[in-house]
């Protein structure tokens, strides 16, 4: 990895003020109008926290003829030209344009206005792709996603993220461009252009009502897959109830799109953001919260390198549409989202749209076979449910008239009341948490008295030598990441923070101990002669400068810990020696005398008065002194993925691999009040890859940790799970930069890393730089298309079967009856206007009407 440059690149942001010329002369109420950029403007730039002022201003411009032609047809774009240029034209004239498309309406400007916008749009999403800036939005005007190749429609004249995606792929080679759609109407526009084509996978998450809502479109149904080449590449998720919310949401982005999304690996990111399903809409009618997009935005930018653009869409409740704007672009800038409450069941008609989307996709897709299929003669096993997928269309036999006046069903006035009421809640609430976090900046712990721990003559072969920490503390500071990173000041464990987890008897030795009584106890407990009732694991050892390294290590992570709960940085990493997490309570095993985490742990529970906290271990080793300590306590959520076999002892015992016995086996979920509050998954077999991590943090650790809600996460970081380091696994270090990047968005950020395992110097240096690099925020050179093993697969069902009685997130372990339904197109001669009046799927555009690149004169 190369040294990192001290200058940071900025998130890119377009806005044309000349967009509020476009409005309807006819109906000055309409939804779709100029109100709606000026409330986001307004909101983006409150002189108390001016976000675009942190942006880089980039200029926006007009779509060539050309360019727009890469998507539509030469008769659309003259048809617009000629209604909105014409110096005879009167609304009259514009009305006319109107009744020939379905509800969008144009003025004298509007022309223009279309042409800024995609213009726009196509001008950040090239500065995001070539590396100009890190990221972008475009508040940008009027929409898009709805326009066909050959028709304007939904408020839509150009489809202008279409058009920028075309750009991409024709004038700069771009390969895999992943498109999201959340806005709450489907971008039946966006699907059409791209259906047979796989450098573009189209994600669309919409209010379908089984076809009973806008656009009334069979097409928009999960059944329609794609065709040709492009089978496989068109995912629709269809909601078929109102009121939906975050948690239906955060189901569907992780149980589909990015399963699917880190298979794709995607080189670009465009998302065509409506806010029409947040809180208040009266066009959705959904109550997702403007945080949510922040969310959202967060588990995007961890693919194609942090390359996304957010482009508007809809949106028409000015409160939660401007809120929900700045939640998307405080996280493009850095900031941690807002923190959700604890997220709860998914409705059952999302649960069903979720397994419909699968059963027709998880053949194309190898991140989605986590539900078994159902076989026809074999009665299901207990408690195992079956999912029979059905296409129901509800919708108008009749296509919907087209019409120069759009008809809204506004909220009451009392439910309008209500809503203000909600929204000035939530953000108040965000305030608040915005004005907690002072600082963005990541710190780091480290003392060069931890090395002075080391073996003695008794002790051969030890892993964990102080050139651990050196290698580390070397490289970083050599890459330039200390220098951009502020130092805690380390100061010994105080009196009595060993009691708060160790026995009164241990922690006493661990608190006063000399050095020489540390080195003859160690002797005396390890020696083979010794009771075996007092004897302790072989591979301990201490030496001169033991005492005050462990003392350290404690120390120094509660620095870090203290640090970032004050607020005075974001985030941290405690480059720590001896390790902890296989300390129990009264007895040191593993290389660990003092367990680092699980005393701050209870420091925060127990002393800073925080309620949840979320331990992650992904260390090759189970941490069985983590959760001995909290294993009846529902405080603490702890989830280890670590190695459960070596090969030679079964599953039911536990596993040959150290920490040995059947304590770190998936069926061990807590007692008394802390059942299902800890969470092993096992594996069973070596050589496990990023696909396979990434894959147990989708489908187990971050939905659960959504429910859990955590005030702050720890993380047992160790890097023995690297390819080439002791424990026999294929984690890259790109691997772990992605779980480090999922971990951020939870608990508004708070998020501290303690060293644990990890033994070789390359995989040290490589591997603590991609989480710092994670931390900061900086990308990582390279990310490869990510899926599980079939192993893997089964070890992650083991766990899900097991945690599903104590996660209402965890509804999707049934087995699946095969789809008797086949995705649909329109004969090949069709028009696209005729596929939109007859409500079936469009084709892509014929070759005749799309220009050669010879013909193409490409302006900016």
């Amino acid at each position: 990895m190369a040294h990192i440059s001290t200058v940071i690149q900025k998130t890119g942001f377009v806005y044309n003020p000349g967009s509020e010329s476009h409005f309807c002369n006819w109906d000055p109420a309409h939804v779709e109008g100029p109100h709606r950029t000026k409330a986001i403007m307004a909101r983006l730039e409150d002189p108390k926290d001016n976000l675009v002022k942190q942006c880089q201003r980039l200029p926006g411009r007009s779509a060539g003829f050309a360019e727009l032609k890469l998507v539509h047809t030469p008769e659309l774009v003259k048809d617009v030209n000629h209604t909105c240029s014409d110096p005879g034209t009167n609304d009259e004239n514009l009305k006319a344009f109107s009744e020939r498309y379905n509800d969008v309406y144009v003025n004298t400007a509007s022309e223009e206005c279309a042409y800024d916008a995609a213009g726009s749009t196509i001008s950040l999403v090239a500065h995001v792709f070539m590396d100009k800036v890190k990221n972008g939005l475009a508040v940008v005007r009027p929409p898009g996603h709805h326009a066909s190749p050959a028709e304007s429609n939904g408020f839509c004249i150009f489809n202008n993220v279409a058009v920028a995606a075309k750009y991409l792929m024709d004038m700069k080679n771009a390969e895999r461009i992943l498109i999201v759609d959340w806005d709450v109407h489907h971008g039946q526009g966006t699907q059409r252009t791209f259906y047979d084509d796989k450098r573009v996978l189209y994600f669309s998450i919409h209010r379908y009502e089984q076809g009973d809502f806008w656009p009334n479109l069979p097409e928009s149904n999960f059944n329609y897959i794609g065709e040709g080449s492009g089978k496989g590449y068109n995912i629709n998720v269809p909601l078929n109830k109102t009121g939906l919310g975050d948690a239906d949401y955060l189901a569907i982005l992780y149980q589909v799109l990015l399963p699917v999304a880190y298979e794709f690996n995607p080189e670009m990111v465009i998302v065509s953001a409506g806010y029409d399903a947040a809180i208040g809409c009266p066009e959705g009618r959904m109550n997702v919260s403007p945080a949510f997009y922040g969310h959202f935005t967060h588990a995007l930018m961890n693919l194609a390198g942090g390359k996304i653009a957010v482009i508007l869409e809809g949106g028409y409740c000015a409160d939660s549409l401007s809120e929900g704007v700045a939640c998307t672009l405080e996280v493009l800038l850095g900031r941690p989202p807002i923190p959700l409450p604890a997220l709860g069941r998914p409705d059952q008609s999302v649960v069903d749209s979720i397994l419909n989307v699968i059963s027709v996709l998880r053949d194309h897709w190898k991140g989605l076979v986590f539900q078994d299929r159902f076989d026809v003669g074999v009665p299901p096993s207990k408690g195992m449910k079956v999912h029979k997928p059905e296409v129901v269309f509800n919708g108008p036999t009749e296509p919907c008239a087209n019409e120069a006046y759009c008809a809204s069903v506004l909220y009451s006035a009392s439910e309008r009341v209500d809503i203000r009421h909600r929204l000035a809640a939530l953000k108040s609430s965000y305030d608040v948490f915005r004005k907690s976090k002072s600082s963005l900046r990541t710190c780091y712990g480290y003392d060069i008295g931890m090395l002075d721990h080391a073996s003695g003559p008794l002790v051969t072969d030890v892993w964990d030598t102080p050139q651990r920490l050196e290698w580390i503390y070397d490289h970083l500071k050599h890459c330039g990441i200390l220098h951009a990173c502020h130092a805690v000041d380390v100061l010994p464990a105080g009196k009595g923070k060993m009691a708060l987890f160790h026995d009164s008897t241990y922690a006493e030795v661990l608190e006063t101990a000399s050095d020489e009584a540390f080195i003859q106890t160690v002797k005396f407990h390890t020696d083979p002669a010794t009771d075996i009732s007092l004897r302790w694991a072989a591979d301990l050892f201490a030496s001169k400068g033991s005492a005050d390294a462990i003392r350290l290590a404690v120390g120094c992570l509660q620095s870090v810990v203290d640090e970032v709960l004050g607020g005075k940085s974001l985030n941290g990493f405690a480059i720590v020696r001896p390790p902890g997490h296989h300390a129990h309570s009264n007895h040191p095993a593993g290389f660990c005398f003092a367990n680092n985490v699980g005393i701050a742990a209870k420091t925060l529970i127990e002393q800073r008065g925080l309620k949840r906290v979320l331990i992650v271990d992904y260390d090759v080793h189970h941490g069985d002194g983590v959760q001995e300590a909290f294993y009846d306590d529902p405080r603490v959520l702890y989830i280890s993925i670590h190695r459960g076999l070596n090969g030679t002892k079964s599953k039911e015992n536990g596993g040959d691999f150290y920490p040995l016995g059947p304590g770190k086996g998936a069926k061990n979920v807590g007692t008394r009040a802390g059942v299902g509050f800890n969470i092993n998954l096992p594996w069973t077999e070596k050589e496990k890859t990023d696909g396979d991590y990434i894959s147990a943090f989708l489908q187990l650790v971050m939905p659960v940790a959504y429910e859990f809600a955590p005030e702050m996460t720890l993380v047992c970081c160790g890097f023995d799970a690297a390819a080439g380091d002791k424990g026999q696994m294929s984690v890259s270090p790109a691997g772990f930069y992605l779980m480090t990047r999922m971990l951020k968005s939870l608990a508004g950020g708070r998020l501290v890393l303690a060293l644990e395992g990890g033994y070789k110097q390359e995989v040290l240096e490589q591997s603590s730089e991609a989480v710092m690099r994670a931390l900061m925020d900086l990308p990582l050179v390279k990310q490869e298309s990510l899926h599980p093993s079939e192993k893997a697969v089964r070890d992650i069902k083991s766990a899900l079967d097991i945690q599903t009685t104590y996660w209402t997130c965890l509804q999707y372990r049934v087995l699946l009856e095969e789809p008797s339904v086949n995705p649909q197109a329109p004969p090949p001669n069709q028009s696209q206007a005729q596929a939109s009046e007859q409500g079936v799927a469009g084709s892509p555009p014929s070759e005749e009407s799309i220009p050669s690149l010879s013909e193409l004169t490409i302006t900016g």
